[in-house]
């Protein structure tokens, strides 16, 4: 694994993302934040779901 090159990625990442949320309104940093997090929102729910259904053996 390049550990470099990943910190460097993630780090342009965060600096987009950070010029990009410092030109909108408060407002719309929450709803780009709730846009963002509702697919991980639903792969944890579809995770969780997985787990708590129990595994039948006829």
């Amino acid at each position: 694994m390049n550990e470099p090159k990943i910190m460097k990625q993630l780090h342009s990442e965060r600096e987009a993302n950070y010029e990009r949320m410092k030109r909108l309104s408060v407002k719309e940093r929450i709803i780009s934040i709730q846009s963002e997090a509702e697919p991980l929102k639903k792969r944890l729910i579809e995770k969780m779901k997985k787990r708590e259904t129990p595994i039948t053996q006829q």
